[in-house]
Parts: C-alpha cells; structure tokens; sequence
C-alpha cells in the first residue's frame, strides 16, 4: 500500500498539523543522499515530486489524527480527520473504507451508499471487513440483492467475518433464503459457542427442510461442544431414523459409557433397537440377558427382553417373562396384552378374554377397543354396554390431569388433550350405538317375536341417542352418518333416514355402501313408484362402483322385480345364487335372497323353483308367515295345473267309451 510507503521514507519526518488551519508546516531534517550501492539494493525505487511527497504526508497525518480521536471516543472529529485523509489521497481504498465505516457509525446512510459506489471500485486489498461495510450500507438502502451479494463474499472470506455472518443471518430471515441461512448457521454456530437460541431455529430449519443427516451432525458437534446428553440422544434417534445403525451403536456405546446411565431404560432401548436394526438379534438377547442378570429389579430390562424373544419366536421363553412382567404396575396391561395373544393363538379363546379383561383393567383406555371387537364377535352386548358406560362417565382422572396442563401454561399440550379426549368420548358414542344396533338386528333376525322386536325397537332409540350424542362432540363422519342413518330406517323414521342419507350422499358421493343401503330399503318399501326408481338408480351408481358385489347384484334383482322386469330380475338373481357357497352365511342367517328368488320366480310361474325357495325361508324362519301363506298358494296353483293337464287326455278316453269314433 502507497501509504505504507511513505510511512517508511518518511521516518525522520515531523509532521505538525491543525485541524482548523489550512496551512501546514513542514520542518524538513537534514537527509542524506543515498548511495549508488543502497539505491541498488532498494526493491521499490521511488521517484515522486515534492507536491506528491506533501500530499502524501497530509493523508498519513490526518489519518494518524482520526485514529487517535477514534481511541477518545471523538467519532465525529475523527470522521473529519479521517475524510481529510481520504481527499488527500483519494485513491486509497483503505482510507475510503476508513472514512465509509465512520460514516456507518454517524448513521449517515445516504453519503455512505454514495462513497461505497466509488470504494468498492477502488484498487488495493479486498477484505470480509469491507464486504461487510458495503452488505450493512446496502442493507440501509433496501438494496438488498446488492446486500446479500456482499455479505455472501464476506462470509465466503478466508478471513471469515462472524460479525457479517450474523448480519446476512438476519437479512436471509428476512428475504426467506432458508438453505443459504442454514449453511452460514453452519458456519456461525460452532465459532460463537451454539448459543440457544439460534442453535434452536437452526433445528427448525434442518428439520422443516427434512435435513435430516445434517441435524444429526449439528447434535453431534453440540454434544461435542457442550457434552449435553440430550443432543447425544437426539443424535441416535436421528441415526435410527436413517437406518445409520452403525453409526448409532457407536452413539450408544457412548451414551451408556456413563455407568449410572449405562443400564437405564433410555440406554436399554437404544441398545436393543441398534442390534435388531442391525440383524443382531441374538447378541440383543445376551445383552439383554446379562443386563436383567445384573439388574433383576429393572423391569424395563425384562420388557425389552420378552419383546424380542416374542419377535424371535421363541414362544416359551416369553411367556415366562411376560408372566413375570403381569406383577409389575408399569408394564402389567402389555404383558397381559400379549399373554391374551399368545393364548388365542392356542385356541383357548376363555384364557385369552380373561388376559385381555386384565389388560383393560389396566389401561381401560389402550385396550378398550381390542376387548370391545372381542365382545362384538361374541355378540356379549351386556359386557359391552359396562365398559361403554365407563367410558361415557366423567372421569375425575382426567379432569385432574386437565388441571395440571392448565397450570403448566402449555396451551399446544393442552390443545392435544382436548382433542383426544373428545374423539375418545365420541368414539365411545359412537361404539355404544353400534352395539345397540347390532343388538336390534340379532333380535330382528328370523325366527323373532313380537316380544323381540319389541325390545329391538327400544335398542334403536339408544342407539339413534348415542349417534346424536357423537355427531355432537366432534362432527358427522362417514361412518357416524351410515350408522345413524341405517338404523333410522330400521326403527321406521323413513323420511328422517333419508334426509341423513342425502347429508351423506352430498360430504361423501363415492360411498357405494350407503347408497345400495338406501337404494334397498326405497325398492323393499315400495311406498311410490317414484320412491322405487329413485332407489334402482341408486343401486345402478353403488354396482358402477363395484360391479362384482353380490349384495348389489341382490338389490338389483329386487329392483327389477319391483319395476315389473321378471326375466332380467331372474338373470341377476341366477348370479347372486351362483355364488351361494362364498357367501353361505348372508344365505343362511339371511331370508331375503330366497324370498327374493321365491317371488321373481312365483310371477313368471315357475311354481315348483318358487315353492322350493319358499321352503327353504321356511327352513330358516319357521315363523315366516308370508312364507307360509305362498307355499299353499303354490301348492294349490300347482296342483291346478297339473289336473289342467290331465284334463285333455280323459276326453278321448270317454269318447272311446261311448263307442264313438275317435
């Protein structure tokens, strides 16, 4: 640098100057003239006229001055001393700088974007500082491509400016440059010690951009840096997610060589899960084994154990263990949970009710559901209404629990419990109607008595309460709309079933089920022509979307029937019957499809297929009274027409008889 230059040649030199004069008064000591060997030597001679050496002398002082009054605080003074120099040697791009920083400072935005056009142009080093300087000028002007362009260089230095990353930090927030802000965190963080805050929107980042081997490496340096466990714990979860499960053993190796760490339930799991992902299972179970050998109280130690004995197969080990685990308050319900498991697979369904009645004992909330199907398979209704009745109660349990997440101020936790305790209430509604329901149909169900339909009818008016209730709480559901709607016309509230039914026709239109359900019930009913096409259209969109499902087929062979087409309704109920055997149990437990084929082939007077069908809805309801009644007029029709043929071959006989000629 030039100014450098003088300060070498000009050693001997005073230099007295005022900052308020103009004048300068130079006092000049003797020199002597170099000689031709130290001429020779010099690596830069220099030749400048005198104007140039005093211009020269002027910058170098002043700039002295500015430096000087910058130590005592005096910016403003110093910014003068500081510009004197720069017009003293106005090619100087470290005085530009100089004079572009002082004006930063004075917040003189508009003269400092002036000098930066003309600076960042000049000739000499460029470094991360000025950079920085013309990305803060710019930054000022809203220029902000200008701004990051110069930021960018300065951060990109070799000289890496952490000032002028934070900076570009801020100003990539703001123009939402989110891969550009994670790489100049990366940068930033491990120099500036990961402060939280910024480590913690750095986390934010990686994880919105789903970067997910980069936040695993930042957990990695964090622990490193500040040997927190719970970035170490971070970290393996990440490398478990990644499938890394190499990389993970080696985390946990780490995070047990804590010896009051090393057997935890944390430790054990992460254990457990690295050799497994790993294909290691049986080194898993030594483990394991030695750990509960030295730990017999640790109970998670013997869940983890049973867990993947149960995996592995090796059914007798795990029984034993989980037998083990149903005399502990922690891991109980689970235990009991997969003893009931294990038992239905032997067959012995009474062993496996009562493990499961145990498991729910436990945690009436996890295995509701899963006793609640086994209650439905066994049409148990009564056993089922108690645990739906404790699942509609107040719970003082929860209320408790409610209590201390308001207190704890957490209003996104308390947010998640509001939500599943109302879809678990609904839900629970919403199971105690359908057990009603299907109570009503198995009363409903052929052989029945009045006594039943009875008791039937009084099931559906719970059930359409329980549906209301539900819809209530959280809203009207696909299913929540079927089952309300279908039980609706069950319990004669035609005109209200169907309005349920458009409600649902409209939210869902592709629910093929649904409108072959309604479709069925409009031919069935027969209440007006108009009613009877609407229903056959309706089941023509259900076999559009599914033109294999028999039950459709059956519905629209009843439509047929309906509308007067016989032939076409026999040629598709030919095709339900054709596939009696896949669906033996709607044949057995159902009359319909029988009376069905029983009165299409009645109108076409095909007496004798008819008066079979008939007998076969007799065979499954012998009450059948409708039955009943067609089979004699059957029997009567049939026996009619087969005196009708007899008829014409007595004639010639009688004739023969009379000695006429035949």
């Amino acid at each position: 640098m030039r100014l450098k230059l003088v300060i070498a040649l000009f050693a001997s030199i005073a230099l007295v100057a005022c900052s308020g004069s103009k004048q300068v008064v130079v006092q000049q000591a003797p020199v002597t003239s170099p000689s031709e060997e130290s001429v020779k030597k010099s690596r830069y001679p220099v030749k400048m006229d005198s104007a140039e050496l005093l211009r020269l002398e002027i910058a170098h002082g002043s700039y002295l001055r500015a430096l000087s009054l910058q130590n005592q605080g005096e910016y403003g003074l110093a910014e003068q001393f500081m510009q004197h120099a720069y017009e003293s040697d106005p090619e100087n791009r470290y005085l530009a700088f100089s004079v572009l920083e002082l004006m930063v400072l004075r917040g003189a935005s508009s003269e400092a974007a002036a000098l930066a056009e003309k600076a960042k142009n000049l000739k000499g080093k460029q470094t991360s500082n000025q950079y920085a300087l013309l990305g803060r000028v710019y930054s000022e002007q809203s220029n902000l491509d200008s701004a990051l362009a110069y930021y960018k260089k300065a951060v990109d230095s070799s000289d890496q400016n952490l000032r002028a990353a934070y900076e570009y930090s801020l100003l990539l927030e703001i123009v939402h440059n989110y891969d550009e802000l994670i790489r100049v965190y990366a940068i930033l963080l491990p120099q500036i010690g990961f402060p939280q805050s910024m480590l913690d929107r750095q986390i934010s980042l990686l994880a919105n951009a789903k970067k997910d081997s980069a936040m695993a490496d930042l957990f990695g340096e964090v622990y490193e840096a500040r040997g927190e466990r719970i970035y170490l714990e971070n970290q393996i979860r990440l490398l478990f997610g990644m499938k890394r499960f190499e990389e993970a053993l080696s985390g946990v190796d780490e995070f047990r060589a804590d010896t009051t760490f090393a057997d935890d339930s944390l430790s054990v799991a992460f254990l457990t899960a690295a050799y497994v992902g790993l294909n290691q299972d049986s080194i898993a179970v030594d483990s394991l084994k030695a750990i509960y050998k030295r730990h017999p109280d640790r109970h998670h130690v013997l869940m983890n154990l049973a867990l993947l004995e149960t995996k592995l197969e090796k059914k007798e080990q795990a029984i034993v263990h989980w037998e083990r685990l149903t005399s502990t308050d922690k891991y109980a319900a689970s235990a009991y949970g997969m003893l009931s498991g294990y038992a239905l697979d032997d067959k012995d369904s009474v062993k496996s009710l009562h493990y499961l009645e145990k498991a729910y004992e436990k945690e009436p909330v996890a295995y509701r559901s899963a006793l609640l199907v086994r209650y439905a398979k066994m049409r148990a209704y009564q056993k089922a209404y108690k645990v739906l009745e404790k699942a509609i109660a107040p719970n003082p349990k929860l209320d408790t629990l409610r209590a201390k997440i308001r207190e704890s101020g957490n209003l996104e936790e308390l947010r998640k419990f509001e939500s599943a305790t109302t879809l678990d209430l609904a839900n629970a509604h919403y199971g105690y109607g359908t057990f009603l329901q299907m109570n009503a149909e198995d009363l409903e169900r052929a052989p029945t008595t009045p006594e039943k339909l009875d008791s039937a009818k009084v099931f559906r008016k719970k059930a359409d309460d329980h549906y209301l209730a539900a819809s209530k709480i959280a809203g009207d559901t696909q299913n929540l709309l079927f089952a309300y709607a279908s039980n609706l016309l069950m319990y004669d509230q035609v005109d209200s079933a169907i309005a349920v039914f458009k409600k649902l026709f409209v939210k869902y239109p592709q629910d093929a089920t649904a409108k072959n359900h309604l479709g069925y019930y409009l031919v069935d009913m027969n209440r007006s022509p108009e009613e009877v096409k609407w229903g056959s259209s309706l089941i023509d969109e259900a076999l559009k979307m599914d033109s294999a499902n028999v039950a459709y087929k059956d519905s629209k062979g009843w439509a047929l029937y309906r509308l007067g087409n016989y032939k076409e309704a026999l040629k598709m109920m030919e095709q339900v019957e054709a596939a009696e055997d896949s669906l033996k149990e709607m044949f057995i437990q159902d009359t319909s499809v029988y009376a069905h084929l029983a009165a299409i082939c009645q109108a076409l007077s095909l007496n004798d297929r008819a008066l079979d069908y008939y007998q076969k809805v007799l065979n499954i309801d012998p009450q059948n009274d409708n039955a009943k009644k067609q089979i004699e007029i059957l029997k009567q029709a049939i026996k009619e027409s087969e005196n009708a043929q007899k008829e014409p071959a007595k004639a010639p006989a009688a004739e023969k008889d009379s000695g006429k000629a035949p």
